[in-house]
């Protein structure tokens, strides 16, 4: 059972009681009665542990029922029926005014007004509507200005109120979805082929990178997404002035003050979870290539000797300015592996300890049997060649083998053997050779 504080600016308080499912996870509504500074305290009846956050609601130049204060009286607010429009689709933007107004609204992006239309405006919510373009692609501003009549008397707003929404408008003639088809897992040291297509059959040029997860996770690497940085939100570069801050009796604020005009944001890097892998990591690049309207094309990629896991990423473009991207992250395992150390120069007489890494990755491997065998006749081993393991679990098991260095020179040839009954193949470690 968790108790839920949540209090803002003026010190009201309320408290609910409410118990948290399988993950620790709570929900619950909250509805703030005003604007400001909220702080959630969330505390374990059990323990006493206690831990909180702080959220904002609303803003301060705004009334409970949606008029702007006087200080920024010259702001208008209304809204667009959704956030993310395709081309095609209709446009709606509510505009609430008095009556007898008009209504000049001005569509701009990063460099020009692309479209503006006047409109007679009533008492009330006013619906006005258009269509997205190309040319209002990735960002367009609906730029609004509501003009009252100015003999009125009716209100005390300002003659002249306006208001900015940016509108993300989505082309899909610019967005490629590449396909990737590949083996749900990989064996070190395994052949395998990529396909690789379009879901709409347009051709496109395209490159493959396949990267170990660890070193992807040591930066929070993401897959490269060109679609989102040749179409990220542009800021609003068109200026507008007009001279109704001078009109006799009419009363605003600059544009500079009310508005603050700015750019796309970019996401913050999500803290994640870091590994170190003591095999060489996979770092594999191909192409471009080009891939023909309706076609497929196969690769055929080696992984080499490795344990872990791979991100296979594809990224592509083509001739008219489309973008896309996909990836698939794939585990490189056998169920029986294992790994050799040895020095690569030894001395006659010396000794010493052969250690072998016995990897166990599947269920099924309980018993296992490791073998050391010298082909050269260089090293003696002492105390046996073979030892036995046993895994109640997959995971990591070491095993050492004592060898004694003979008095001739040469090249000695190790080979090392796991067994288990559960699998068909055996399973040879490197070779490491030793002068």
């Amino acid at each position: 059972m968790n108790s839920f504080n949540t209090s803002n600016h003026f010190n009201a308080t309320e408290t609910v009681s409410v118990t948290t499912n399988e993950n620790g996870e709570a929900k619950w509504s909250y509805t703030p009665d005003d604007w400001g500074r909220y702080l959630v305290r969330v505390c374990d009846s059990e323990s006493g542990h206690c831990t909180g956050d702080f959220f904002y609601a609303g803003y301060p130049w705004y009334g409970s029922d949606g008029q702007v204060n006087r200080q920024e009286a010259a702001m208008m607010t209304f809204s667009a029926d959704k956030e993310k429009y395709a081309v095609g689709d209709e446009i709606k933007l509510n505009v609430p005014a008095s009556e007898s107004s008009r209504v000049l609204v001005t569509l701009e992006n990063g460099s020009k007004v692309v479209d503006s239309f006047w409109a007679e405006a009533e008492k009330g919510d006013n619906t006005f509507s258009f269509r997205a373009t190309e040319g209002m692609a990735p960002t367009i501003y609906a730029h609004v200005a509501l003009m009252q009549p100015h003999g009125q008397i009716e209100n005390d707003l300002p003659i002249r109120m306006y208001g900015v929404v940016p509108l993300m408008i989505e082309n899909p003639k610019t967005i490629l979805k590449p396909k990737l088809k590949m083996p749900d897992e990989l064996a070190p040291e395994q052949t395998f082929t990529v396909e690789v297509s379009e879901e709409n059959s347009k051709p496109m040029a395209y490159t493959i990178a396949m990267v170990d997860d660890g070193l992807l996770d040591l930066t929070n690497f993401k897959t490269p997404n060109p679609h989102a940085t040749f179409y990220a939100r542009e800021a609003l570069g068109v200026k507008t002035w007009d001279v109704y801050d001078h009109v006799l009796g009419a009363y605003g604020g600059e544009l500079e003050r009310v508005l603050s005009i700015g750019g796309d944001g970019e996401l913050g890097a999500k803290e994640g979870s870091k590994s170190a892998n003591r095999f060489k990591p996979v770092v594999k690049h191909l192409g471009p290539f080009y891939l023909n309207a309706g076609k497929t094309a196969k690769h055929k990629i080696t992984v080499p000797n490795y344990v872990g896991s791979v991100r296979t990423m594809v990224v592509a473009s083509n001739s008219n300015a489309a973008y896309g991207r996909t990836d698939k992250t794939t585990a490189v395992k056998k169920p029986l592996m294992i790994l050799a150390t040895l020095p690569r120069v030894l001395g006659p007489t010396e000794t010493l300890r052969l250690p072998v890494s016995v990897f166990a990755m599947d269920k099924k491997v309980k018993n296992v049997e490791i073998s050391v065998s010298e082909s050269s006749g260089l090293v003696n081993l002492v105390g046996g060649n073979s030892q036995s393991l046993t895994f109640s679990q997959p995971g990591e098991e070491m095993v050492y083998f004592d060898l004694k260095i003979g008095e001739r020179v040469g090249i000695a040839n190790f080979k090392i053997t796991a067994k288990n009954p559960a699998l068909a193949n055996t399973l040879p470690a490197i070779k490491p050779p030793i002068p």
